[in-house]
């Protein structure tokens, strides 16, 4: 695959009470530079959560419902949860079809009885591994992590969140102890955390 403007690492924690979505913030683009502070996690409202990770274009593709060509949200967003996973699924749809494309993106958020959440994959070197993926807590004393990027990041989170424990400013610690691991064997990441978080509404 050609060299693309490229981003790396989101991961989102769901829970009874809380979705949290964090992202490092390094692009690495095709002319040979690389951007620090990108925002790749957006709060598109009270209930839902974007995080980005793959090729640049390709996500503004995914996304283009939400964000302009600048990765800046398009303004206020009145979807709800299941308008938002319908309206990325579409495009995630035609962007498999096409062939050409690599995203490894999620929406999470409130549905109105529990936080859940989608992961949008797209490999152009398997097209059988396009695959949009749910998840969903089964009971209120589980959680779930979803992790776009290396699958070592995922170890090394959750090893850290085990350790620290599963509030939300453990996670976010959590968070920042994988990119401090990852870093040293993942060049397309920096040390530099962004997170986003939707609490449970009160009853």
């Amino acid at each position: 695959m050609e060299m693309r403007n490229f981003m790396s690492l989101v991961q989102a924690v769901l829970c009874d009470q809380f979705a949290l979505v964090c992202g490092e913030q390094q692009a690495n683009l095709d002319n040979g530079g690389v951007l620090h502070n990108f925002k790749k996690v957006f709060k598109l409202n009270e209930n839902v959560i974007i995080g980005l990770s793959g090729v640049l274009e390709d996500n503004y593709y995914l996304f283009q419902d939400y964000l302009n060509l600048n990765f800046e949200l398009r303004g206020d967003c009145q979807d709800d949860l299941e308008e938002v996973f319908h309206r990325v699924t579409l495009r995630h749809r035609e962007m498999a079809e096409q062939g050409e494309c690599a995203v490894f993106s999620l929406v999470c958020g409130w549905n109105g009885s529990a936080f859940e959440g989608k992961t949008f994959y797209v490999d152009p070197d398997n097209p059988t591994a396009c695959i949009i993926a749910d998840v969903r807590l089964e009971g209120p004393n589980e959680a779930k992590v979803i992790s776009c990027g290396d699958h070592r990041h995922y170890d090394n989170f959750m090893i850290s969140a085990k350790r620290r424990g599963f509030t939300v400013l453990n996670l976010q610690d959590a968070f920042r102890d994988t990119l401090a691991m990852g870093v040293k064997f993942d060049d397309y990441i920096d040390t530099n955390a962004w997170f986003e978080l939707i609490k449970r509404p009160k009853s």
